[in-house]
C-alpha cells in the first residue's frame, strides 16, 4: 500500500493488486476560467459536507463522481482548446504508450483515446508478480512522459502536453468493473462520433471481457 497526496492535496492510497478507472486530459483542453470555477464549486461542496457530515465518505464519493461527470462531458461537448490526438500519428503514439507496460508491470483491460482526453483501465500487478513495487503514478507518470515527448515532436514544439493532474478511482468490485469499462468504450458513441462501440479505431478492450464490445 502506498498513500501519496495526489489529488486536490487528498490522501490518496495505491494499492498493488488495486484496479483502476484513469482519464487524463491534454493541457490546454478546458479554459483555465473553467478550472477555478470548478475548483472553487468543489471546495464549497467538500466544505459542506464536512460542516454537516451524514455519510462522509459516500458523500464525498459521491462529490467526485458529479465532479468527473462534468468534466467528461464538457471534454466531449467543448470544441475549443486542444484536440491534438485526433491526429492518428498522436493517437498511435498514446496508445503504444499504454499497451507497452501491458503484461510487464500492469495488466491493461481497456482504453479509449478521444481528441482530447483518454480514458484507461488498468490493474496493477502485486507483489507476487512483480519485483519492484510499480504504483498507479509510475505508471502514469511514464506514459505521460513517453507520449508527450513523441506528440511534441510532431508538434516541433516542447511545451506542456498533458494536463498534470489525472482522475483515478479504485474499482471496488467485479460489477463496478463492467459498469466502466461499458462507460469507457460508449464514450465516442454518447459524444455521437460513431454508432457502435466497436466501431471507433482508438478503443481497446482485453479478450477476456469481449462480450462488453
Amino acid at each position: 500500500m502506498k498513500k501519496q497526496f495526489y489529488r486536490r492535496s487528498l490522501p490518496h492510497l495505491q494499492p498493488l493488486g488495486g484496479t483502476y478507472f484513469v482519464t487524463y486530459n491534454l493541457y490546454g483542453s478546458i479554459p483555465q476560467s473553467v478550472l477555478e470555477q470548478w475548483k472553487e464549486e468543489y471546495a464549497r461542496a467538500k466544505a459542506n459536507i464536512i460542516q454537516f457530515p451524514k455519510n462522509y465518505e459516500e458523500d464525498l464519493d459521491k462529490l467526485g463522481r458529479l465532479d468527473f461527470a462534468k468534466r467528461d462531458t464538457f471534454y466531449d461537448t467543448y470544441k475549443g482548446g486542444n484536440h491534438y490526438l485526433k491526429s492518428h500519428a498522436m493517437a498511435q503514439i498514446v496508445a503504444d504508450s499504454l499497451h507497452f507496460w501491458d503484461n510487464k508491470k500492469i495488466e491493461l483491460y481497456a482504453y479509449c483515446i478521444m481528441s482530447n482526453h483518454v480514458h484507461i483501465v488498468v490493474r496493477l500487478f502485486d507483489e507476487s508478480e512483480i519485483d519492484t513495487p510499480f504504483y498507479l503514478e509510475d505508471f502514469m507518470h511514464s506514459v505521460k512522459r513517453y507520449s508527450a515527448f513523441k506528440c511534441n515532436k510532431i508538434l516541433e514544439r516542447t511545451s506542456q502536453f498533458w494536463q498534470r493532474e489525472s482522475y483515478d478511482r479504485l474499482v471496488r468490485n467485479r460489477d463496478e468493473l463492467h459498469r466502466i469499462l461499458n462507460y469507457v468504450l460508449n464514450n465516442p458513441v454518447k459524444a455521437g462520433l460513431c454508432q457502435a462501440k466497436k466501431d471507433w479505431k482508438w478503443s481497446y478492450i482485453k479478450e477476456i471481457y469481449n462480450d462488453i464490445m
